[in-house]
């Protein structure tokens, strides 16, 4: 992944807005948790969709 840095702009970028969406939101327990869990899985998706987009690519 670290030969593709479009890719890991995006997932940052995406890491981002989810983090900037969360800290507009309430000041609310639990909806801190659920913004923190979004954050989380945003994260994790964005990595694996950029490890499988690399893994596609030819070496």
């Amino acid at each position: 992944m670290n030969g593709h840095p479009f890719l890991k702009g995006v997932g940052l970028g995406m890491v981002a807005g989810a983090a900037v969406g969360a800290t507009m939101m309430k000041n609310e327990k639990s909806i801190k948790q659920a913004a923190q869990r979004t954050v989380k899985q945003a994260g994790r998706l964005a990595e694996n969709a950029a490890d499988a987009v690399v893994e596609k690519l030819p070496h």
